[in-house]
């Protein structure tokens, strides 16, 4: 399966119970999240409506009906100097790299 088999889509609730899952086996199992605790659904639900209504993408990458991977973008840093800056996270679920799906969500992050 590669990348060109993926729906890159806004995320939606539905989908926050996998991006929970996927958010959750980097959290233990690596130090790239900065996190120590993994966030919740509910902490998910807050995120998705925040961004939603600041005009920030968060996206899915949708595999034959899974959500193999999330991606969003988010203000970087208060101050107005940066207003015009994001950070961006992207994390793919796991037996799903190494296929282009990474490159695909930043792709439509950026678009």
């Amino acid at each position: 399966m590669t990348h060109s088999d993926a729906v890159i889509r806004p995320a939606v609730p539905a989908d926050l119970a996998a991006v929970t899952a996927i958010n959750a086996h980097y959290v233990a199992n690596t130090v790239i999240t900065f996190e120590e605790t993994p966030p919740t659904v509910t902490d998910w639900q807050a995120r998705l409506a925040d961004l939603t209504a600041r005009g920030f993408p968060f996206l899915v990458a949708d595999v034959g009906g899974e959500v193999a991977g999330y991606a969003y973008a988010g203000p970087w840093r208060p101050k107005p100097a940066y207003r015009h800056t994001v950070e961006d996270s992207i994390y793919l679920a796991p037996g799903h790299s190494g296929r282009g799906l990474g490159g695909a969500l930043l792709g439509a992050l950026i678009e």
